[in-house]
């Protein structure tokens, strides 16, 4: 389960973070992805999706990765984002092992094969364009999101919450953008999800993730759409970011259901909200 629920009732205080556990991170989303493909007019792509996720949770059984360097003051692995440490790249590699062993859409196959091919100083652009959220290579892109993804979900699942300051918009374990919200089951509240590292921060679901205005949110979805998916729209800074709620979508994983409603992406953006995070596993769908 991706988004494990939380054991609190009504009037408890939820914590204020909860941390990735790789190894069940990654096996989840990949379940999610292939439910998701049945039926799905993206079917084939979300199974590609899928796929991804299966070399994400082999490279983090696989591959072993050096201990962050320390950071001073912001958030723990911020240097870990900007510093990378080299074991990224090999994620990398067992990311596209996996994704070659299928069908691959579009213009993927040569996208391995330039990934493949590139120097250590490309792969490293390239990482800086996707966790900047402006990829130029749209088709690569992906690959290098899912490995570091894979890198960070595992260095966050070790950092001690006592070492984290309370949040603001971008993620206080890595420094990323959310990629959604969700909201728990039976606890009914609130946590916006990295889109890089996986951790999870409380937020009271009045206000907005990005302004954090109370008041100005309106919700938008899909009709006839998959339950439980909607837009959080905020009429304050004219943002918005996607919710998932547990209740309704049973199973559900941040950066799965966001890939499988990029058309709810279109709805929100013609009506004239920017998207506030991103989806590494999904960044055509990106509207800002």
């Amino acid at each position: 389960m991706s988004h494990p629920e939380l054991p609190i009732t009504p009037g408890d205080v939820p914590p204020p973070l909860r941390l990735p556990e790789a190894r069940l991170l990654f096996r989840g989303r990949a379940e999610r992805l292939e439910a998701l493909a049945e039926g799905h007019a993206a079917g084939e792509w979300l199974r590609f999706l899928a796929r991804l996720a299966r070399g994400q949770d082999r490279a983090v059984r696989e591959v072993a990765a050096a201990p962050p360097p320390r950071a001073e003051g912001g958030p723990p692995l911020a240097g870990a984002l900007a510093r990378r440490d080299p074991s990224w790249r090999d994620a990398l590699r067992v990311v596209l092992a996996v994704a070659k062993d299928g069908a691959l859409p579009g213009a993927a196959a040569a996208a391995i094969a330039r990934l493949e091919g590139a120097s250590p100083e490309a792969l490293e652009a390239l990482a800086d364009e996707v966790v900047g959220g402006a990829p130029a290579d749209l088709a690569a892109a992906p690959f290098v999101g899912a490995a570091l993804q894979a890198h960070l979900a595992r260095l966050a699942g070790g950092v001690s919450p006592t070492a984290v300051a309370p949040a603001g918009a971008m993620c206080p374990v890595c420094g990323g953008t959310p990629v959604a919200s969700v909201v728990l089951g039976d606890a009914r509240v609130r946590y916006i999800v990295c889109g890089l590292c996986g951790a999870e921060w409380h937020l009271p679901r009045a206000q907005c993730a990005l302004c954090r205005q109370s008041g100005k949110l309106s919700y938008l979805e899909i009709e006839g759409g998959p339950p439980g998916v909607s837009a959080e729209a905020c009429a304050g800074c004219h943002a918005y970011l996607k919710v998932v709620d547990l209740a309704e979508a049973h199973g559900a994983d941040a950066v799965a259901d966001d890939a499988a409603t990029l058309v709810l992406d279109l709805l929100v953006g013609e009506r004239g909200f920017l998207r506030a995070g991103m989806n590494p596993l999904a960044p055509a769908g990106e509207r800002t």
